[in-house]
């Protein structure tokens, strides 16, 4: 079996996974409202993971792809490959034990460390601004959740509040979906574009790619999303106004970070934004912080974990 066979093999396993750790977070919020049917919130969150890309441009995939490290140099295609499987292996690790985790991060921290261990170039301007960006976005996150909270109990409609809120609820989804594609959900495409031998400077829009990626992640969305639903639930009880508020305030932030071609987690980011909008709702004595911290513990340690794993696997293989 080629190298570009293995590759694209384990392509498609990672957008699996992903799918089953980020489509089922963001379905499973959705859930836990119930303000949105379960199959019309898949049908537009696997839409948006299609055609986002095309609307809002590949600068994350980019990032990923070609300025962490340089991928295009000799022996760059068999490093990556090495990095998606550390994050494989890694994710697959911690969903055994039951702990929540961030395939960005994971991603994120393999691509780092395998440049490092296999000596390929490291951008090490490009790598600081995305670390910034991956720790303050979930903060900005939960401060926007606060804040968009704190707007709709004032303008909240007394007249067919509930009519109100599914719309509100169903806009928000929306733009959470769209902030995805924009920012978080890249990471695929960037594996199958060094894959398939078509990065250069930057990663392009391939339709076919695309659609087999979304159907690849709603596969993985399908798998996951009844765990997570009841992990999230464990975190705080999501009301309507929570989901709305979650959804705008960490759509800004992933949106934001796209901007800035720095890959950041949207399961993180809204998790941070429903912590923040309970805050306001009710009080943060209502979020359940063990849960909590457990959660943002786990995604701290991901990426160091994935990084040093990787350094190592890249020091080891290298010729």
């Amino acid at each position: 079996m080629t190298v570009t066979t293995t590759f694209i093999i384990a392509a498609g396993l990672f957008a699996v996974i992903t799918g089953a750790n980020d489509g089922a977070s963001l379905i499973a919020t959705n859930l836990s409202s119930k303000a949105m049917r379960p199959i019309v919130a898949l049908g537009i969150l696997a839409v948006a993971v299609v055609i986002g890309p095309y609307l809002l441009g590949t600068a994350v995939a980019t990032t990923l792809a070609y300025g962490l490290v340089g991928f295009d140099a000799t022996g760059g295609k068999e490093a990556l490959l090495l990095a998606v499987a550390v994050t494989i292996g890694v994710m697959m690790v911690l969903a055994r034990l039951g702990l929540p985790s961030s395939v960005t991060q994971a991603l994120t921290g393999a691509i780092i460390g395998i440049g490092i261990g296999r000596s390929l170039p490291v951008d090490t301007g490009v790598v600081g601004k995305v670390l910034v960006v991956l720790i303050v976005a979930p903060i900005v996150a939960g401060a926007l959740g606060f804040l968009f909270a704190a707007l709709l109990e004032r303008i909240r409609p007394h007249a067919d509040v509930r009519g109100h809120l599914k719309l509100l609820h169903a806009a928000s989804f929306l733009c959470q979906c769209l902030a995805y594609a924009g920012n978080d959900s890249q990471k695929m495409m960037a594996i199958f574009a060094v894959a398939l031998g078509t990065v250069s400077t930057t990663v392009q829009v391939e339709a076919p790619v695309q659609v087999a990626i979304g159907i690849l992640f709603c596969v993985g969305t399908i798998m996951g999303v009844s765990g997570l639903g009841n992990r999230i639930g464990r975190l705080l009880m999501i009301r309507p106004l929570n989901a709305i508020s979650a959804g705008l305030g960490s759509s800004v932030a992933v949106l934001g970070s796209a901007l800035l071609g720095s890959p950041v987690s949207m399961a993180q980011s809204s998790a941070s934004a429903l912590i923040g909008s309970e805050a306001h709702l009710v009080t943060y004595r209502r979020v359940r912080l063990e849960q909590a911290i457990r959660i943002f513990s786990t995604w701290v340690t991901t990426l160091p974990t994935a990084l040093g794993i990787a350094a190592i696997v890249g020091f080891v293989t290298r010729s």
